[in-house]
């Protein structure tokens, strides 16, 4: 029986209007008297990712920043952060490339931070940082406050940023997320490795898990469970490390692979 269900967000459970399928937040319910947990694995900042699903948020899980933290009824599980001097080692590099249009993001256990010299690159991340700030130096973030990762945004982020970036790949992941961002991490932090922490915390066993993703970030998700699924928009060489493939997101691939596992599920 499926114990534990892990979800991507954008391009996976969201939609292309970046909406939830309809009446997910039941479905959420029904799982959990089921004794079924879902998660929302995100690289998103958690406190963006909880607002979201705030009318069932304690009753399920939550990985965010790209398996940098897991949260549960509110309470932070586990938190894996970067030293302060690699981080800030890292974003003097990517200030390199400013003027061809790579902005930073750091996000902390507290809040994310963005340079207060774009205006625009800020707004747009207020969209989804439910707890952001601007700073005119980013070594002037607070003591109290630990970075969990950097995200590079770059609208030619495969060919550019990416590239510049793998200079850290010995001691870092550095994970194309999507078409626009990179995402650096600790080298230990994925969303597989989050994952299946969160199996043996509920004792879900390699056959009773279900997870779902589209992108590189998701790939060691894949790995992780029997039933992994890469959604029919997804990457291609995720496809190849899934062991099935889900409708598109925007043919609620999530929720139509969910109810064809759990037959009892009645929704």
């Amino acid at each position: 029986m499926i114990k534990f269900i892990a979800a991507d967000l954008d391009g996976t459970l969201l939609n292309s209007s970046h909406a939830l399928p309809d009446g997910f937040m039941e479905l959420v319910e029904k799982l959990y008297d089921m004794g079924i947990t879902f998660a929302a694995a995100s690289g998103r900042q958690y406190y963006g990712v909880e607002k979201l699903f705030m009318p069932v948020r304690d009753k399920m899980m939550f990985i965010a920043e790209n398996g940098g933290v897991a949260y549960e009824k509110g309470q932070l599980i586990y938190s894996l952060p970067m030293p302060a001097d690699d981080v800030l080692a890292m974003v003097h590099e990517a200030e390199k490339l400013y003027d061809k249009g790579v902005r930073i993001l750091l996000s902390g256990e507290n809040c994310a931070y963005v340079a207060d010299s774009d205006k625009d690159f800020s707004d747009s991340c207020n969209t989804y940082c439910a707890r952001l700030k601007t700073v005119n130096d980013f070594s002037v973030i607070p003591d109290d406050d630990r970075i969990i990762k950097i995200a590079l945004f770059d609208k030619n982020a495969e060919t550019q940023v990416y590239p510049a970036m793998k200079r850290f790949s010995d001691d870092f992941n550095v994970i194309l997320s999507n078409t626009c961002w990179v995402d650096i991490v600790g080298k230990t932090v994925n969303k597989g490795t989050a994952v299946t922490k969160l199996m043996e915390r509920l004792g879900a066993g390699y056959d009773e898990a279900m997870v779902f993703g589209d992108y590189l970030n998701d790939y060691e998700m894949m790995s992780c469970c029997k039933y992994s699924f890469a959604m029919e928009n997804a990457h291609p060489q995720l496809k190849s490390a899934a062991h099935y493939i889900a409708p598109s997101n925007d043919d609620n691939g999530v929720v139509r692979e969910i109810k064809a596992h759990i037959p009892e599920l009645k929704i």
